[in-house]
């Protein structure tokens, strides 16, 4: 049956490339008649209706039956499938966010590129720093600004732009008794002949001042410095404003 396909392959063969087993059963087929790869290669495609199979197939195949292979199917894959593994690495992650590349792939046992290959390229996952701020509030603490912002935007569509005049805001802060030039701060031009500047290593200062600010929506009202040993609580804050 097989041979009369062959014979009449003009007629009843059509243009459309049969699965990859037939393609292999037909390169089995020629290593058994004896045919060259080349010879294989060139039977095969008019069959094909073109140049469906490639000549790098065909000859991988032929020296595969050739050397003794007898199945046409694929061989059967180790390891675990590759949904799994990206599973794993989704829940290791998950797990905690802070494991490094490395970890993950210890813990699951593949390598470093494949497991940035899917976090990257699959999970679409990529690791960033924590951004500061200046803290970190409460859900109450939450609440309560929302609830002061809406009372000062209440009152500024009745009262208007007057009612921001009378808003004081108030920050404290540690300020160094002096800082160091920094490196960028020290830089200079010079020819390339030159010798490159020198200074000498310098440790900010030690001593620290509070310092207690109040502004208004022009600007500074007050810088007060606190004495050192006082501690600034409620009742320092009515002194400070009176």
């Amino acid at each position: 049956m097989f041979l009369v396909a062959m014979d009449e392959k003009s007629t009843e063969i059509g243009a459309t490339s049969p699965p990859r087993t037939e393609q292999r059963s037909v390169i089995k087929f020629c290593v058994k008649a004896g045919m060259t790869p080349t010879e294989t290669w060139k039977f095969l495609n008019p069959i094909n209706g073109g140049s469906t199979c490639s000549r790098t197939i065909v000859f991988d195949w032929h020296k595969k039956f050739r050397d003794g292979r007898e199945e046409i199917s694929d061989n059967r894959r180790s390891g675990r499938p590759k949904k799994r593994v990206r599973e794993e690495v989704k829940t290791v992650i998950l797990s905690d966010r802070r494991k490094s590349v490395d970890d993950v792939a210890n813990i699951v046992g593949i390598s470093h590129g494949t497991v940035h290959n899917i976090l990257s390229s699959e999970l679409n996952m990529s690791k960033v720093c924590a951004r500061w701020v200046p803290r970190l509030l409460t859900d109450d603490e939450k609440k309560a600004r929302i609830a002061h912002s809406t009372s000062f935007l209440r009152r500024w569509e009745q009262e208007g732009d007057s009612f921001l005049g009378r808003i004081v805001t108030t920050d404290e802060t540690w300020i160094s008794l002096y800082d160091p030039e920094t490196k960028r701060e020290s830089m200079v031009w010079k020819r390339n002949s030159s010798p490159p500047p020198k200074k000498a290593k310098t440790s900010r200062s030690t001593k620290k001042v509070m310092f207690i600010f109040f502004l208004d929506r022009q600007g500074m009202l007050l810088q007060h410095a606190v004495p050192t040993g006082v501690t600034v609580n409620k009742e320092y804050y009515q002194k400070v404003k009176t």
